[in-house]
């Protein structure tokens, strides 16, 4: 007994200081760029030694892909909650508010920008990143094309186009959210679920 929860807070206190080191990297990254972050600043935005951090992860692309799992576990919850739901066009509007959280985050959009940049330079690097995406494009698609089945979405739209521009407009949000003057977060949201329930809803015919 004593063992095994020695061995569940152990495991616990692994997975809280790796997921603050892969904080203060998505940090760092934001703010200085990938090239020129070193791991030792990153071991100060850590509060960890150099030594610890390498038990950890063992090199900045290493941290990378961790946060390319990182994405993966968030959009994973997001399939998740579209493939569970009766109604999809309500499920993307209920999850709005924590996707919207992320998007609209400057730090995140900056982190962003730096990631493409270097996927565009490193090829595993753009896979693993695509991945995530084209999984995420795909799990949309198929609730879209479910919804449709069940007379909750338009029956004349493509499903695989409108999961594109669905993402496409969220990545829009993303760039939007560095520098400009967005609108505040609540009437993001508002607009948004208006756009979704009038773009995804069959349309009534009058006779």
């Amino acid at each position: 007994m004593g063992q095994d929860m020695a061995r569940t807070r152990d495991e616990a206190l692994h997975k809280r200081r790796k997921s603050e080191i892969l904080d203060a990297a998505a940090k760092c990254f934001a703010e200085k760029g990938i090239h020129q972050t070193s791991m030792q600043e990153i071991c100060e935005a850590a509060k960890i030694s150099a030594g610890a951090l390498y038990r950890y992860f063992d090199s900045k692309r290493a941290i990378i892909f961790a946060l390319a799992e990182s994405e993966k576990t968030a959009n994973d919850a997001l399939i998740a909650h579209l493939v569970g739901a009766r109604d999809i066009v309500e499920a993307l509007c209920e999850a709005l508010p924590s996707v919207l959280e992320i998007l609209c985050d400057e730090e995140y959009g900056r982190l962003a920008i730096e990631i493409a940049a270097e996927a565009s330079r490193n090829q595993v690097i753009a896979q693993l990143f695509g991945q995530n995406e084209e999984e995420l494009r795909q799990a949309l698609s198929a609730a879209l094309a479910e919804g449709q089945k069940l007379g909750t979405v338009d029956p004349k739209i493509s499903a695989d186009s409108t999961a594109f521009m669905i993402l496409a407009l969220f990545d829009g949000i993303t760039g939007r959210s560095l520098g400009d003057k967005i609108p505040s977060r609540r009437l993001i949201v508002k607009t948004m679920r208006h756009f979704l329930r009038r773009s995804l809803r069959p349309k009534i015919t009058r006779g």
